[in-house]
């Protein structure tokens, strides 16, 4: 057992015995690293506006992804058992809340895209009485269609 004061020794044990993993296990955890910077750099390039930022990350987390669907097939089961110790969990849960950020970013700029469409599309309009119509003015449904 160890004493409150032990902290310290059992996160050396963690990392000296995720030392131990084998190269699949290495590789896959440095796939999921190198995952989740491609997720990271999709939420900047989508807050930048970035298209052609957006699509060299897409192109290099689908190669990321193949990669990652045929590594796990490789684990042993002492290297299953060590996943949690190298990281291999946090940097999943990296990535879900990563992909949850990026789905609510695109959201929103497919949400703003639609309202500037509308603004645009709405200037210079000569409504029925005779005024001109802006942004103001309601020319369909309001909702943004989110399977787009």
């Amino acid at each position: 057992m160890l004493a409150p004061g032990d902290v310290e020794l059992a996160g050396n044990a963690a990392s000296f015995r995720a030392s131990f993993a084998s190269p699949e296990l290495t590789e896959l955890t440095s796939v999921l690293a190198r995952l989740v910077a491609a997720s990271d750099g999709v939420a900047d390039a989508v807050t930048r506006h970035d298209r052609i930022a957006l699509d060299r990350c897409n192109e290099r987390a689908d190669a990321l992804v193949d990669q990652v669907n045929h590594l796990p097939a490789s684990l042993t089961a002492e290297d299953r058992e060590l996943l949690g110790e190298v990281g291999v969990t946090a940097l999943c849960e990296r990535l879900a809340v990563g992909a949850r950020r990026n789905a609510y970013l695109i959201e929103q700029a497919w949400a703003v895209d639609a309202a500037l469409m509308r603004l645009l599309l709405g200037l210079g309009k000569v409504g029925p009485d005779g005024t001109v119509g802006g942004y103001g003015a309601n020319p369909g449904p309001s909702y943004v269609d989110r399977q787009a």
